[in-house]
């Protein structure tokens, strides 16, 4: 099954060409998410290679940000240490995305921080949840 991120409006890449800080809050959400209650997703997996590494992105998302296309999470963390770097990343998740059995998961699709003079690329779905 191919996935088009396009398919996904809900998805907020972060750092597409700005690296500063994410907003401490969602436009039109409860902002939840920001210390808040509720279910969480974990996540992991590699990054895209660049410059012949990869990296690992371990992590858990906040708790829910409810918004007008439904809750979504804020997704961010450190890559794991190699070819002598790390790279920091962050962003929204994208809205729910049901799975069966009262389960959904969440797209994401991030650009890391430049670090070695390079950026990766993380691209996937949360591991499922119930809300």
């Amino acid at each position: 099954m191919h996935f088009n991120n396009a398919s996904y409006p809900g998805a907020v890449p972060f750092g597409w060409g700005n690296y500063g800080r994410m907003p401490r809050q969602i436009p039109g959400g409860n902002n939840q998410g920001q210390g808040g209650t509720g279910h969480t997703h974990a996540h992991y997996g590699a990054t895209t290679c660049n410059d012949e590494h990869t990296h690992l992105h371990p992590g858990v998302t906040s708790p829910p940000i409810e918004t007008e296309e439904g809750h979504v999470h804020r997704i961010y963390g450190y890559t794991t240490f190699d070819d002598g770097h790390i790279h920091y990343y962050e962003a929204y998740t994208s809205a729910p995305i049901p799975i069966g059995n009262g389960y959904h998961t969440h797209y994401t699709d991030i650009r890391t921080t430049e670090n070695d003079g390079h950026i990766h690329v993380i691209r996937g779905f949360t591991d499922a949840s119930k809300s």
